[in-house]
């Protein structure tokens, strides 16, 4: 075997050629562990030789003993090229960066985040640990000696930097399971509470330590037991105490370090991570969704400038700890769609808003990535079993766009790490693509969910358009760059459904309206009273498409109905075109067709909703203690009424002559869910579904949540708040005759009919203020983004006169006269009012 010595020239010829076999150069300490080891078996031989030396040849000369130097240094120059170092390839547990290292070392640091890696796991040594009763004589005690608050700090310094301590502390005897972390987090927070009351540099040592702890575990977090210091570490108060980017930011080194590690986790760790996440009180789980959330915004204020605005995907795509962040909040948002904790809009990020979300889109669309705990749900389960699913918390359904795949990483990643297994969530071809916003749409708020929609509608009516002017030039014929319907008032129902029938292939141009006989040109108004009327006649209980139950006046399906399924067709097309054309539908529609329209399980509580009286007896049925054969004497058969007689239809093969027991009582309330929401109506939602699609039908709708499709097309339903509406309020054609532009503010002061108007509309009661809304804008809704968006126009006829305010077809739109007192001003306001029945409102 060749002998190696640290030579120049041997070292530099050893360097060039672990720099050509390497992915990443090697951290500090990597090169430190080789030298070392070289250095060693460099020195063991020289000495073993020249004592060989020393005992044959005493009397050898000077000349001859550097002759054999000379061939000695010869034979380590040619050393390197026999030396072959074993290499792997490993993620990083913390940053999820690849990166290469000999295989017979223990641990390495990642060169990107200066996390210490150890593949094997550091012998576990038996330390102090933090119990009750240390904590309870901790407290209790009033005078702390100088020698005794050292004895603290030592604890406190030897349980926090100890991976097997820290996690042995707060336990409260339970058994660690998906509901239980077996961490007693009253006593976790009663010893927070006592360092932040003893001194500041006590806190400032518990920072300190577990910044030490995070930097280097000590092994490979595989095991949801090794998540419990994670949990100790993020129950730390200090890290919310202003929950504000300049907070988050002083604290950034452990925030980001405690993120990657939760986010690289494995995927059985995940699960448990959500349900225990599930489980939290809620102002504990809303303090962390808002700690995430500014984390992620001091990260993005560092890449947004006074000259460029908002940051650019340029430089925010490639930084680990804003991805670290996402894929965290995401478990946050998986426990959220388990056990509603908070609003949806709790997660949206404002700074998000401002970023180039249009060209952040087309990124995500180009890797192919599926977006982030996107419309997914649990389905219902009455059994009282355990939530073991073994599927990804952090993944949802891919693109709609079939041309679309989603990109692998090279081959080079591949890792031979005991911890790289398939089961790891963090090995996932996102880890080695671009980071975009849109893969985690929970970060989107719904102005800018909205802004993609328009984009990618706008993007597909240009297509169109252009398909049309080209078509024109080649084959000499007309092609409309819109789709112009022309329909009649009273078969507008036959006359749309055989227009768009012929046309399915233009639904995704402009879309403009003609009412057949009548003169006008379709500025927006046309077309939002051929929806309302077209709606209104659709959803019509004496059409018999839809049923509405009377208690929660919401509809739905009729399964036995004898329409076609053409209707239904262009009763989706109609959503559809209503999301694509930004127009508010006045539907009573349930949140579970939403759900369903994205692949969401209907549960108990939306029955609830839509049939409640049904819901209830259901839920009485679950929670009776007696005999439940005895008492309710039900088959497993489900009951609908068909034209005013009581139909009954098996939920299973044979379930007219299975009773319902105790024991199955929670498989028939499941399948009586599905019956309602899924079986009955299959014929009628199949192609209401393909109808939707074949207009809305792109990557943009993936980043909604179903409450957020609802909020789309029917509008928030939240308090009309009459002074913000004013605000937005624009007025034409008021003012002095001689033109002179007047501010808002002038109309209002020199215009009395303003101020009788604004005033009459305020002390209305709720339901009139819902019918006068409807009468001008055609919903008694507002926009999904706000009032501050809804269009609201006062125009000015002229002077007084006895003809009627306003025109039908002037939407958002209130036309008033100079009328001579506040008393006639609400007489037409009124009857206003009245005419809004006629206009589907319910």
């Amino acid at each position: 075997m060749p002998v190696l010595s640290p030579s120049v020239s041997s070292t530099s010829s050893s360097r060039q050629n672990n720099r050509h076999n390497r992915t990443h150069s090697f951290p500090a300490a990597i090169s430190q562990v080789i030298s070392r080891q070289l250095h060693n078996s460099t020195s063991s031989k020289k000495s073993s030789k020249h004592a060989d030396h020393s005992n044959e040849d005493a009397g050898m000369d000077s000349s001859a003993a550097a002759t054999e130097q000379q061939g000695s240094l010869t034979e380590q120059k040619s050393a390197p090229k026999d030396l072959s170092i074993a290499l792997t390839t490993g993620l990083c547990m913390c940053c999820l960066s690849s990166l290469r290292y000999p295989v017979s070392i223990p641990c390495f640091r990642c060169t990107v985040c200066q996390t210490t890696n150890d593949v094997t796991a550091l012998p576990s040594k038996s330390g102090p640990t933090i119990t009750s009763e240390y904590l309870d004589d901790l407290v209790s005690t009033e005078h702390v000696t100088e020698d005794a608050y050292k004895n603290v700090e030592d604890r406190i310094m030897a349980v926090f930097q100890s991976f097997g301590g820290l996690s042995n502390s707060f336990s409260n005897g339970k058994k660690l399971t998906y509901s239980e972390t077996s961490l007693d987090f009253g006593q976790i927070s009663k010893f927070y509470k006592f360092v932040l009351c003893s001194s500041q540099q006590l806190m400032r040592l518990v920072l300190k330590s577990s910044e030490i702890l995070l930097k280097r575990p000590g092994r490979i977090l595989a095991s949801p037991s090794d998540l419990k210091f994670l949990l100790i570490i993020l129950e730390n108060p200090v890290l919310y105490s202003a929950r504000s980017s300049s907070s988050s930011g002083h604290h950034s080194t452990i925030l980001k370090r405690l993120f990657g590690l939760i986010s690289s986790l494995n995927v059985n760790c995940h699960h448990y991570l959500v349900n225990w996440f599930a489980r939290l009180p809620t102002e504990s789980f809303r303090a962390k969704v808002e700690l995430i959330n500014s984390f992620t915004t001091n990260r993005l204020a560092k890449y947004c400038s006074s000259r460029s605005g908002g940051a650019k995907i340029e430089t925010y795509g490639a930084d680990w700890r804003i991805r670290a962040a996402a894929r965290t909040l995401s478990l946050l948002f998986a426990a959220n769609i388990q056990v509603l904790k908070v609003p949806t809009s709790s997660f949206y990020n404002t700074l998000v808003d401002y970023i180039d979300i249009t060209h952040d889109f087309d990124i995500w669309e180009k890797q192919g990535i599926s977006s982030v705990v996107g419309p997914v749900s649990r389905a219902p389960n009455f059994s009282g079993a355990s939530h073991t699913t073994s599927s990804n918390p952090l993944t949802s359904q891919g693109l709609h766009n079939p041309a679309k795949t989603t990109s692998s990483p090279p081959s080079s990643t591949t890792s031979s790490l005991s911890h790289d297994n398939p089961s790891n969530s963090a090995v996932s071809p996102s880890n080695f693509t671009t980071f975009t916003f849109c893969q985690y749409p929970f970060y989107l708020s719904m102005g800018s969910k909205i802004t993609i929609l328009e984009y990618d509608a706008r993007r597909q009516m240009e297509i169109k358009a252009r398909e049309a002017f080209f078509s024109t030039l080649n084959y000499k014929r007309i092609v409309q760059p819109h789709l112009v319907l022309k329909v009649r008032r009273n078969c507008i129902i036959e006359d749309s459904l055989r227009q768009i029938s012929s046309n399915e292939m233009e639904l995704k141009k402009g879309l403009k309206i003609e009412f057949i006989g009548e003169d006008g040109v379709d500025a927006g108004g046309l077309r939002k009273e051929w929806f309302l009327l077209l709606v209104r006649d659709m959803f019509d209980p004496l059409n018999g498409m839809f049923v509405y139950d009377e208690e929660s006046n919401y509809c739905w399906f009729n399964h036995s109905t004898f329409e076609t399924s053409d209707q239904y067709f262009l009763v989706g097309v109609v959503l559809g075109l209503a999301i694509y054309n930004s127009t508010i539908l006045d539907i009573h529609l349930p949140l579970a067709l939403f759900k369903k329209l994205l692949g969401c399980h209907c549960t108990m509580e939306d029955l609830m909703l839509l049939k409640p009286s049904l819901a209830r007896g259901l839920q009485q049925l679950l929670d009776y203690e007696g005999n439940v054969e005895e008492t309710f004497c039900r088959d497993f058969v489900a009951e609908h009424e068909v034209y005013g007689s009581i139909v009954q239809v098996p939920l299973i093969p044979g379930g007219e002559n299975k009773p319902v027991t105790n024991a199955n009582r929670g498989e028939f309330v499941n399948k009586y869910i599905q019956f309602i929401f899924d079986v009955s109506v299959t014929r009628q939602f199949q192609p209401f579904k393909r109808g939707f699609y074949h207009v809305i039908g792109g990557n943009a709708l993936t980043l909604f949540r179903p409450e957020e499709i609802e909020l789309l097309v029917r509008g928030s339903d939240e308090g009309l708040d009459v002074a913000a509406l004013r605000a937005v309020a624009v007025y034409d054609g008021w003012g002095h005759s001689n033109n002179t532009k007047m501010s808002t503010h002038e109309i209002e002061e020199a215009e009395p009919v303003i101020n009788w108007f604004w005033d009459s509309f305020a002390n209305m009661d709720t339901s009139d203020q819902r019918r006068l809304l409807t009468f001008v804008t055609g919903s008694d809704r507002i926009p999904a983004t706000g009032i501050a968006n809804l269009i609201f126009k006062i125009s000015k006829l002229g002077d007084d006169s006895e003809r009627f305010p306003i025109s039908h077809t002037c939407f958002n739109q209130l036309c008033l006269y100079r009328y001579s007192s506040r008393q006639k001003l609400e007489a037409k306001l009124y009857r206003a009012i009245a005419e809004s029945e006629g206009f589907g409102l319910r």
